[in-house]
C-alpha cells in the first residue's frame, strides 16, 4: 500500500474555482499533479486546511479535477475549512457535496472507509486544551491566530474534538489496520514545535492511548496543521506522518505499508 499524504494546501478561492471549472492549473496545483503521476499512489490522504470555506461543498468536485484519476481519495477537513459559519454547517456542507465521486471520502462526513484491507477512518479532531503547556493558558489572546472566525469556537471547541473522538473510536477496527487521517494532532509527538502557545491549538495530547486497535498490525497516523514536518515510528502501534506543508511550500510524503 503507498499513500500520498498531503496537508495544508491553503488554496486561494480563484485557484479553487480554475481548477473546477476552467480545468486550468496553478504551478502550486500541476506541481501536485505531477507528484500523482510521478508517484502512482494506491491512496491519496489530504488532511485539511485545502480549500476556502465557500468550496466545502465542491471537495469531491475540485479533487476529481486536480487528480483526474480513480486512485481513492482520503480526505479531512482543517480549521481554515470552518471558518466563518457554525460548526454543524459546516459538517451539513460537507455532507452535501455536489459532484458525485465515488472514489472520494471525506472523513468528516463518513468516518471511515475500507480501502484494500486497511481501514481509513478519522476527520478534523480539533484541540481539546489538552496541549496547553500551562494551566491558566485559554483562547484569548489569538495572538494573530484567525480561528476566531469559526463560530462559537471559544466556547465549543472542546465539544468540536468531542465529537470526532467519539466518531474515531468507534470506526476504528482493531481486526485490521487503521490509518488514522486527521488534521489537528492525535498526539503530543507530531508537534513539532518547541513549548508555546502554538502547543495548545495543536490537538491532543495523546489520543491513541483512547483507541482500540491491535499494534500487530502496519498502523499509521497521518495529520497536518502544526506546518512543521514530523516523520517516523514516534507513537507506539503507528508510523506518524506530519506532513509539514506550509503556505506556498508543497510538501509529501509517500507513506509504504
Amino acid at each position: 500500500m503507498k499513500i500520498l499524504c498531503l496537508s495544508d494546501l491553503h488554496l486561494q478561492m480563484n485557484d479553487v474555482f480554475d481548477a473546477i471549472h476552467r480545468q486550468r492549473f496553478t504551478p502550486f496545483l500541476q506541481n501536485i499533479r505531477d507528484l500523482v503521476e510521478d508517484t502512482m499512489p494506491d491512496v491519496i490522504a489530504v488532511t485539511g486546511d485545502t480549500v476556502p470555506t465557500s468550496f466545502v461543498s465542491s471537495l469531491n468536485a475540485f479533487f476529481s479535477s486536480l487528480f483526474s484519476t480513480e486512485c481513492p481519495v482520503v480526505a479531512t477537513l482543517g480549521n481554515h475549512e470552518f471558518w466563518d459559519r457554525p460548526f454543524e454547517k459546516t459538517l451539513e456542507a460537507v455532507g452535501n457535496q455536489n459532484t458525485d465521486a465515488p472514489n472520494i471520502h471525506i472523513l468528516d462526513a463518513d468516518p471511515a472507509v475500507e480501502i484494500n484491507g486497511y481501514n481509513f477512518v478519522g476527520g478534523c479532531l480539533f484541540f481539546d486544551g489538552s496541549m496547553r503547556y500551562r494551566e491558566n493558558d485559554d483562547l484569548l489572546p489569538w495572538n494573530g491566530w484567525q480561528d476566531w472566525r469559526i463560530l462559537d469556537i471559544e466556547t465549543r471547541y472542546k465539544e468540536f474534538n468531542t465529537f470526532y473522538v467519539e466518531r474515531i473510536k468507534k470506526a476504528m477496527k482493531p481486526n485490521m489496520p487503521n490509518i488514522l487521517c486527521t488534521h489537528h494532532l492525535p498526539h503530543i509527538a507530531l508537534n513539532g514545535h518547541e513549548p508555546n502557545h502554538y502547543s495548545y491549538y495543536s490537538g491532543m495530547k495523546d489520543l491513541v492511548s483512547q483507541l482500540p486497535f491491535d499494534d500487530t498490525f502496519p498502523n499509521a497516523l497521518i495529520c497536518g496543521h502544526t506546518h512543521k514536518r514530523v516523520i517516523g515510528e514516534v507513537v507506539p502501534g503507528f508510523y506518524c506522518v506530519n506532513v509539514g506543508s506550509d503556505y506556498g511550500v508543497l510538501m509529501h510524503y509517500l507513506l509504504e505499508l
